[in-house]
């Protein structure tokens, strides 16, 4: 079976060929290439994966991504960005999926934390269009979210809903550390919304990426303080709902790739290699790469 990346950021210096949104982890000379991920992929035995655009939300900005899947159709599949805050959400995805052939998004704002009802979330008519072009919803965002989350898992069974992350919803800001990491130094572990993203579990259509444990964790590789948050979300979603992944390129100088593909072995020692082969691309393939 394939292994498969699930969570994978690429980009290009920032040029008229290749415009993109820059910020403190991209700035404009900085790049995380294509052909850099897949050096590091075939050294480790990485088959396919998922590319998760961030460099923003106008149909060029997505330039590169595409790019890579044209150009590598058998080793990517990308996600793609909208803004919530455009007149017309659904209308712009529409759009992004006919240029760009993507099979999911990456959303962070969902909506008024305090609404009652899905439908009144401004993410639910990007949800309902999803829904309809056979979209992924991969979601990452800020701990008090995490209800809007709840109503749309259950207003949307036939929409998968990745949680970037082990789900962890941040409540303190992101910082850049010295090897151009995202990190949250100060985020208590285990996070304050985790007991709710394990209970999200009781929706089928909820996924859960493996991932991020260089950003939180307080200790450095295999990062055993996150131990206890992989072990329970592998009691509640199990392996048939859970995806590795590495998040390079922030990963590929410290501690590098091969210690993200290694890392499951050090906190699911005890796991069948079935479980194994669908937690590191099993599960992926249910919901990625249909094209």
């Amino acid at each position: 079976m394939d292994k498969v990346d699930v969570h994978v950021h690429v980009f290009a210096r920032l040029s008229d060929e290749f415009p993109r949104q820059v910020s403190g982890l991209a700035p404009a000379e900085r790049e995380g290439t294509a052909e850099e991920l897949l050096r590091a992929m075939d050294a480790a035995g990485i088959d396919r994966t998922v590319l998760i655009d961030m460099g923003g939300t106008k149909i060029e900005h997505h330039t590169y991504v595409t790019h890579c899947v044209k150009k590598w159709p058998d080793r990517f599949s990308a996600t793609g960005l909208v803004d919530l805050g455009d007149p017309d959400p659904p209308a712009r995805l529409r759009e992004l999926f006919e240029a760009t052939g993507i099979e999911g998004i990456r959303l962070g704002d969902l909506g008024d934390a305090t609404a009652a009802k899905a439908e009144d979330l401004k993410s639910y008519g990007l949800f309902e269009c999803a829904d309809e072009l056979g979209l992924n919803i991969n979601i990452y965002t800020r701990n008090e979210q995490v209800a809007c989350v709840e109503l749309l898992a259950a207003a949307f069974p036939n929409v998968n809903i990745s949680l970037d992350h082990l789900g962890v919803m941040p409540t303190t800001p992101l910082e850049v550390d010295r090897w151009g990491r995202p990190r949250f130094n100060d985020e208590p572990l285990p996070p304050a919304t985790f007991s709710r993203v394990l209970d999200l579990a009781r929706f089928p259509n909820v996924y859960i990426k493996v991932s991020g444990e260089y950003a939180f964790s307080k200790v450095p590789w295999p990062y055993e303080d996150m131990r206890p948050l992989v072990e329970q979300v592998y009691q509640t979603y199990g392996p048939e709902r859970m995806m590795w992944c590495t998040d390079s390129p922030w990963i590929l100088v410290e501690p590098g790739y091969q210690k993200l593909v290694d890392l499951l072995d050090h906190h699911l020692p005890a796991i069948s290699r079935d479980e194994k082969n669908k937690i590191m691309g099993g599960t992926a393939l249910k919901i990625w790469f249909k094209k």
